[in-house]
């Protein structure tokens, strides 16, 4: 089974989407303090549900929260790209740590990081055609998934997630 890293805007897209629970199923999910805090302490003010929901797949083990890691490869990286969030930092630093197949984001900045310095990374849309393709989500269920992403996502990437997944049977 993959690991993966997830940074904030990929867990929230994911969890936005609605497959944050197949994505758990098929994948190992692993979590940085960092993005805990960005994502789910902070969004106790303003999205409770979301937090809560998120919180539940910790506590049942579906995303495996990790203390924060530090090594000298993500430090050289990071010394280079002074602008990354804490959260992007945490899921490099994890990454590195565990050894990880892939980052989940959807973050700009953080992508061109990964791609300089190639390193594997999955988008929320990404995920979503994979999951298709597994069976891990019908046809209705990954284009509802589309539809909610819709709003947080370009809409090229939108539009090329919704032909990819017309493109599976």
């Amino acid at each position: 089974m993959y690991q993966i890293v997830f940074d904030a805007d990929g867990l929230i897209k994911v969890h936005t989407g609605g497959f944050v629970g197949e994505v758990a199923a098929e994948y190992i999910c692993l979590l940085p303090d960092e993005v805990f805090r960005e994502a789910i302490v902070a969004a106790r003010q303003t999205h409770t549900e979301e937090a809560e929901a998120l919180e539940a797949l910790i506590q049942t083990g579906k995303l495996l929260r990790r203390p924060p890691a530090r090594s000298a490869q993500a430090e050289r990286i990071l010394t280079m790209f002074q602008a990354l969030g804490t959260g992007e930092r945490g899921a490099l630093r994890l990454y590195l740590k565990e050894k990880a197949d892939f980052i989940v984001t959807d973050d700009r900045a953080f992508l061109n990081v990964l791609v300089r310095n190639r390193t594997p990374f999955l988008t929320p849309a990404e995920l979503l055609v994979r999951l298709r393709r597994a069976g891990r989500l019908s046809r209705e269920d990954a284009e509802s998934s589309a539809e909610r992403l819709r709003p947080y996502i370009r809409r090229e990437v939108y539009q090329d997630l919704v032909q990819r997944l017309e493109d599976i049977l």
